[in-house]
């Protein structure tokens, strides 16, 4: 049996994939406070890629064919987790340095980044250290809408205007647990970090509905960045500028969007569940601000004419020419490869939702063991190795 094993092992190109995923962790291996730890990440990585699961026993398996080493993998890997002397901080600056490589050798002219919170279940967990009730709409009830179940809440940051998605911030949480202060706090904090990652870049965070709040638009100001989120409250009174008496007048933005004068169309191309579209889209935009603020907004309608849906963006960004108009709304389009990200880490993918243990600790670091495998999986690819998705 071993013999037939290894013959078909020797085929596959094991030693490249394994030297390119050293490549990619060699900014995590320099922080750690042990060289043998870096052996034990690499095996981590390869059995999450492999086995296509964040269970620890799948990964040892999936490492100990050859010499039936699967018991001893898998302790090595239950002590990785428990070791005090690896901070669980260091593994996110790890991850945030490899994703500065990938965005060193790129060198985009700015960064999109989108920033995006998520809940991932654990719907039979109840005893389990820090589990949270948390919002889940997929799947949905059997209604067909959202529901309650357990679970851990996330936040995710990532770099979508490249080739290979880059993560600039990312953290698995509790909202019952002590250190916890509110998701609006984990989002600021990503705000911030991406900054402190690539000061040297002029950013624009990109959101859903979820960011669409005053506090969100004062932080990005604060930064000096530039931001363009999906506007969900429109029944919120704005401030929009009558040119004509030369003042500021009090309006609902539902009505304001209602009335919107189009000032450009275009045919925008459209690709989702291996299907191609062509829609003609309508843009007109305006100008307002928060009462009792100086910040200025600027508020995007988008038209879908094709599927008659219709799409309103809020933003920092001076709305002055149609060029800029497009590249916003370019920019917010991107968007969507955060949640091809998490699709892949959640369900077609990795499943991160099936780890097993049992603190809140052990799952920050296996979160972040599974995003380097995820945003690596391109870059551990050898050239002229094909793959095959499996429908």
């Amino acid at each position: 049996m071993n013999i037939t094993l290894e013959s078909i092992l020797a085929k596959l190109p094991i030693e490249l994939i394994k030297q390119n995923i050293t490549n990619h962790i060699q900014p995590l291996k320099t922080m750690l406070p042990d060289k043998r730890m870096g052996s034990v990440i690499e095996i981590i990585i390869m059995g999450i890629l492999g086995g296509q699961t964040p269970v620890i026993t799948g990964i040892a398996r999936h490492n100990g064919k050859e010499n039936g080493e699967s018991w001893a993998t898998a302790k090595r890997i239950y002590r990785l987790l428990d070791n005090r002397r690896l901070k669980t901080k260091d593994l996110y600056e790890g991850l945030y340095q490899a994703g500065q490589k990938v965005v060193e050798q790129e060198a985009p002219e700015h960064l999109v980044v989108a920033v995006d919170p998520v809940n991932f279940e654990k719907p039979y967990a109840k005893a389990i250290e820090g589990v949270s009730i948390v919002h889940k709409a997929t799947p949905p009830d059997l209604n067909g809408h959202a529901r309650l179940t357990h679970g851990y809440p996330s936040i995710t940051a990532m770099i979508v205007n490249t080739k290979v998605p880059v993560t600039s911030y990312a953290n698995w949480f509790s909202y019952v647990t002590a250190d916890f202060i509110s998701q609006n706090k984990e989002i600021e904090q990503a705000f911030t970090t991406t900054c402190r990652l690539y000061s040297q870049y002029r950013i624009c965070y990109v959101g859903d509905a979820g960011l669409d709040d005053q506090k969100m638009f004062a932080q990005v100001g604060n930064l000096k960045q530039e931001f363009v989120f999906r506007a969900s409250h429109l029944e919120r009174i704005v401030e929009v500028y009558n040119e004509r008496l030369d003042r500021w007048e009090t309006e609902t933005l539902q009505g304001l969007v209602d009335c919107v004068p189009y000032q450009a169309a275009f045919q925008v191309l459209f690709k989702h569940a291996g299907q191609t579209r062509l829609d003609t889209i309508q843009f007109g935009w305006f100008m307002v601000r928060i009462p009792g603020t100086t910040q200025l907004l600027w508020i995007l309608v988008a038209d879908d004419q094709t599927l008659n849906r219709q799409l309103v963006l809020i933003t920092n960004i001076p709305l002055k020419s149609l060029k800029v108009v497009q590249q916003i709304y370019n920019d917010w389009r991107l968007r969507t490869r955060i949640e091809h990200g998490y699709r892949f880490d959640q369900e077609q993918g990795l499943d991160v939702e099936d780890m097993r243990v049992h603190t809140v600790e052990r799952m920050c670091r296996l979160f972040a063991f599974v995003l380097l495998a995820a945003h690596g999986r391109a870059l551990v690819t050898p050239v002229g190795w094909q793959t095959r998705t499996v429908r």
